[in-house]
């Protein structure tokens, strides 16, 4: 049954009190030649101006006097004025004609034809607007470009048009799309916010939301000019743009609903657009979702995200997903407490990559990187838990770090086999407190796995205050390693957690998601690298479509991938650490050197004589050929221990040659050694 999400949202101006104008007509995606709207208001004494191009109204603004019929794209925008000033909000409603999606060409008129400068080359980025006639035009292509368009919500930004592509280089009026604020060059930009309108409209969810915010361009590298045309976005509730806080079900009735950042991700990392056909060829739009999906799959706090066709000022700017910020609002939400009660820790891009607390301080996360570097002693490994040195857990002091989410988190990415990371792309998150389970790392921006099955980042160490850095430190404590190894092997099989199926499920219910509206992606930017702009002259970039390049990354990962990924990283987890992790059960008896004494014979009758043997115990080291589980310089038929009450005998460990005296196997036989190897893979042998 289809959910309709009903407007929560509020502005919160100082208008706030007064009605908007009416629109007879919702917004949405029109399918029919024209449609007519009328505007209507309450009061009796105000006049309604408007606009039909995404333009803020004044009181100078046009004045509705009677129905407006519409054949194209219209951003409807209308207040209600008194006198010569606004006397209430601005209401907004985008009407997204499907005859000017297919047709959308490349001089939208008043828009520039270049936008921002290159960063890291000489030149200028030549704006793109287009949707490929090459697909929209093609028979079979277009339907399938239609019908996507009504497979995901649809995410309407609409503001000013100078707030987006002012080529005025001043930070109230300059556009964000051309003055992008990179993390290397020339900054300008970075951090300037434009006043929006943001409508999210239709989809299988029912969704029905306007509301106002501020939007600013968000990312790192995505933001360079030569690097990547479709920037990601980041909207901003505060009263100043309208809402103080966005109170909706963005990601379903049961998750959280308020929000004070949302970030717009663009899909950068193996996408169409990316400047590297390596990156082009193996574009999914899937693997980053892929992972935070999958931490929550294991049980673990992880960014929820939506799929959307954003369109800017009407203009159809691709596939993209909508995703939490992660902020003292989302800490709030997910782990509990007050928004004061939360550390965020992220590495900051801009002016070099560094460590910063984007909420709260640094004062747990440095006591947490210190403890880590000495955790092979149990007392600090203990004190990361909230322990006292005998690992009983102390109330008076607060957890560190969630040993197991954060061993849940490293399988992911080491199984992703994550090539961009983590150097950047991660967030550690924590609530202070009597209640904190210490920090928790979030998988973020994880577009770079899922790549080659045979990606091996389990040496990753980019020091110890990063992720890698940290799991380093504690694999030399045997606790942990063991506690690392149970779990790698409990998810890492082939009905686990990360086995073939489980991994394959999350990809393809992401797929299937967005199946046709990759039509419409492709017919955006599918054609960018080849025909606008070839950032390597050594690419041999290509068309990008559906049905060619994506189908064929698709079937490699599906065939290729997947079948492999699950036992070569449990392989190679066990060729790194070579701890054993089994756990004796409560009821076995372990065999030591204790039990061993002489005895006056070997045949059935034989009785033990009140003589201690000093046997020459090998267990617990590597052994070789030769070596003797009894005995000093070979094994002597009358030292052993009489295990006649026990029904197997379990050996751990690695090596072969291992020689074990089996004495009375029948009754007044001669005794007899048996060479035994275990060395298998399996939880014991016997």
């Amino acid at each position: 049954m289809r959910k309709i999400y009903l407007i929560c949202a509020v502005l919160l101006t100082a208008l706030s009190a007064v009605a908007q104008p009416r629109f007879s007509k919702p917004h949405g995606l029109i399918e029919e030649k024209s449609i007519t709207v009328e505007l209507t208001t309450d009061d009796p004494d105000a006049v309604i101006c408007y606009t039909t191009n995404g333009t803020t109204p004044t009181a100078q603004s046009r004045r509705y006097t009677g129905p407006l019929t519409f054949t194209q794209t219209t951003l409807l925008r209308a207040a209600e004025v008194k006198g010569d000033t606004l006397s209430s909000p601005v209401a907004t409603a985008s009407y997204l004609f499907v005859s000017s999606v297919l047709s959308q060409s490349n001089t939208p008129v008043g828009y520039p034809d270049t936008w921002g400068q290159y960063t890291e080359r000489w030149g200028t980025a030549t704006a793109d607007y287009e949707m490929d006639p090459e697909m929209t035009g093609n028979a079979t292509l277009r339907p399938k470009i239609i019908e996507g368009l009504k497979d995901l919500p649809i995410l309407s930004l609409v503001s000013d048009k100078d707030n987006f592509f002012s080529h005025e280089n001043d930070s109230v009026r300059g556009g964000i799309y051309i003055f992008t604020g990179p993390p290397v060059g020339d900054g300008t930009g970075h951090g300037w916010t434009r006043p929006a309108s943001v409508e999210l409209i239709g989809g299988p969810q029912g969704h029905d939301l306007t509301v106002g915010c501020g939007v600013r361009l968000h990312g790192g590298h995505g933001r360079l000019a030569e690097k990547n045309p479709k920037h990601s976005f980041r909207l901003v509730f505060k009263e100043k743009y309208g809402a103080k806080t966005l109170q909706y079900p963005l990601f379903g009735d049961d998750e959280p609903s308020k929000f004070d950042q949302l970030v717009l991700r663009c899909h950068f990392g193996n996408s169409w657009q990316h400047w590297a056909w390596s990156n082009n060829s193996k574009a999914q739009y899937t693997r980053d979702v892929w992972a935070r999906r999958m931490q929550r799959k294991m049980g673990w706090t992880s960014v929820n995200a939506l799929y959307v066709h954003l369109f800017l000022n009407g203009m159809y700017w691709g596939l993209y997903n909508i995703a939490e910020r992660v902020d003292d609002q989302y800490g709030k939400d997910h782990l509990g407490g007050k928004k004061s009660d939360i550390d965020v820790v992220k590495i900051e891009e801009d002016g070099g990559n560094h460590i910063e607390a984007s909420e709260g301080d640094l004062e747990a996360w440095g006591e947490l990187v210190q403890t880590a570097t000495r955790a092979a002693d149990d007392t600090y490994y203990y004190r990361l838990q909230g322990c006292d040195a005998d690992g009983e857990r102390n109330p008076e002091l607060e957890p560190l770090l969630d040993i197991d989410a954060f061993i849940d988190y490293m399988l992911i990415n080491q199984y992703g086999g994550n090539t961009d990371w983590d150097h950047h792309n991660w967030y550690a998150i924590r609530r202070r407190g009597p209640e904190s389970q210490g920090f928790r790392f979030l998988c973020w921006d994880s577009e770079l796995i899922l790549d080659s099955p045979n990606e091996n980042v389990l040496n990753k160490n980019n020091g110890n205050s990063y992720p890698t850095g940290i799991f380093q430190n504690l694999l030399r404590n045997d606790r942990f390693a063991r506690r690392y190894l149970r779990r790698a092997k409990e998810v890492l099989q082939a009905d686990g957690l990360l086995g073939e199926q489980s991994a394959r499920e999350v990809f393809d219910s992401l797929y299937y998601t967005i199946a046709t509206a990759l039509y419409d992606e492709a017919a955006r930017w599918g054609d960018y690298r080849r025909d606008v702009h070839r950032y390597n002259d050594y690419d041999n970039y290509q068309l990008c479509t559906v049905d060619g390049t994506y189908m064929t990354e698709r079937n490699r990962l599906l065939t290729q991938y997947f079948p492999y990924r699950t036992g070569n990283v449990l392989g190679a987890i066990q060729r790194m650490v070579t701890v054993d992790d089994f756990e004796v059960p409560a009821d076995w008896t372990r065999l030591t050197a204790s039990m061993f004494c002489e005895w006056d014979g070997t045949g059935a009758d034989a009785q033990p004589v009140d003589k201690h043997v000093n046997v020459d115990w090998n267990f617990g080291v590597s052994v070789g050929g030769g070596g003797a589980v009894a005995g000093f310089v070979g094994v002597e038929e009358n030292h052993y221990a009489d295990l006649s009450q026990y029904g197997n005998l379990v050996l751990r460990g690695t090596g072969s040659g291992l020689r074990i005296l089996a004495n009375r196997l029948v009754a007044h036989g001669p005794w007899k050694q048996i060479v035994v190897s275990f060395d298998e893979n399996s939880p014991y042998n016997r």
